[in-house]
């Protein structure tokens, strides 16, 4: 992935003070056991599943970010690949592990689905529980909540294929505009997004939608620079790292699935040029709507910044680990590496296991 660096200096020091404790323990307890294995930050090596794949549109993707969490965790733990299959439940009760790492993108898998059946069998597991993630995938009961606690979001409005009518056209283009983005109520990297940023045949974008879809939402269409904040948490306190601009490389096209993934597509700009207090905002937004939404571990939340002001799109729950992807690439830009990332998040995992079952 093609990067441009501005830097802004060393990254804010709470996140330096965050995270200094598990890369000094990371460094100091890399030795290796009697079996030659580097043993954990515990001095132990833990057994890690790590789950992938599945039926979801996203599931070439989720299968490329597990192949790189494997890569950077078996230097220091024993894995497991276990596909998401109607097998998966007799492969992880027969494993057993002490962690379970969901690498999964779309539905089903990062729904709260897997989430849920994992804290029934009480495995612990990295990423948001059941209910934190349902929501999340959920673009319409996402902004919701972050309606309620005044967090900028765009006007929306919520269609279903049961009850459309053409009829709506002229209401949605009288509240929203003809200049819109229609999505997918619940999916992730850009699947099924069509955008009209000059307006067209509304009636015709949406038939073809519902093809797909059962649920739509629809929001106005705005132009501006795309930000994601990816948000990491150590001992359940929540950092921002530094902000990252995605820039499209092709003239007339945008961030969709083929250039998220394409190497070479996209160039991710870390640290942009922005006003300092725009980027505190930003980061002080996406701490905002992980919280909002009861998250935990990682997240990573998509924005559209223009001259005035800017608005918050949605919310990744389980962001991708492609070797195209955003948030090791903000990992890195606060110092943290990506196999002492994927540790941090083990740590997490074990501590709630340590310390009890956790609310869902």
């Amino acid at each position: 992935m093609p990067q441009a660096r501005k830097s802004h200096g060393l990254p804010q020091r709470r996140v330096l003070l965050l995270f200094t404790s598990v890369r000094f323990r990371t460094t100091r307890t890399r030795q290796r056991n009697a079996c030659g294995s580097r043993v954990s930050t515990y001095g132990q090596v833990l057994k890690i599943a790590v789950l992938g794949g599945g039926t979801s549109p996203e599931a070439t993707v989720s299968r490329s970010s597990a192949k790189q969490v494997i890569q950077g965790l078996s230097e220091r733990h024993n894995t497991r690949y276990i596909e998401l299959s109607p097998n998966m439940p007799a492969e992880l009760i027969e494993y057993a592990p002490d962690v379970v790492f969901p690498v999964l993108h779309g539905s089903p898998g990062e729904d709260g689905s897997v989430q849920g059946f994992l804290e029934i069998h009480g495995f612990p597991f990295i990423g948001s529980a059941m209910t934190a993630s349902a929501l999340a995938i959920d673009k319409f009961q996402a902004k919701c909540v972050w309606q309620t606690l005044d967090l900028p979001v765009l006007p929306m409005k919520l269609l279903s294929k049961a009850t459309w009518s053409d009829a709506r056209c002229s209401d949605i283009e009288a509240t929203i505009g003809n200049a819109v983005a229609i999505k997918p109520r619940a999916a992730g990297s850009a699947i099924g997004v069509r955008l009209l940023p000059n307006g067209g045949d509304l009636s015709a974008v949406l038939s073809d939608a519902f093809q797909s879809h059962d649920y739509l939402v629809v929001e106005p269409f705005k132009a501006g620079r795309e930000i994601t904040v990816a948000v990491l948490e150590h001992g359940g306190v929540a950092e921002a790292l530094p902000i990252i601009e995605i820039q499209v490389l092709a003239a007339n096209e945008w961030y969709d699935f083929t250039n998220r993934y394409k190497e070479g597509a996209s160039r991710h700009v870390i640290e942009p040029s922005l006003p300092e207090a725009t980027i505190a905002r930003l980061k002080h937004v996406a701490i905002a709507a992980h919280q909002a939404l009861g998250c935990r571990d990682f997240s990573r939340s998509d924005f559209i910044v223009d001259d005035q002001e800017f608005w918050l799109l949605e919310l990744n729950t389980i962001p991708g680990m492609t070797p195209t992807s955003l948030f090791p690439d903000a990992a890195r830009a606060a110092s943290i590496e990506f196999p002492d990332l994927l540790e941090l998040l083990v740590e997490n995992a074990s501590a709630r296991h340590e310390d009890g079952p956790a609310a869902p």
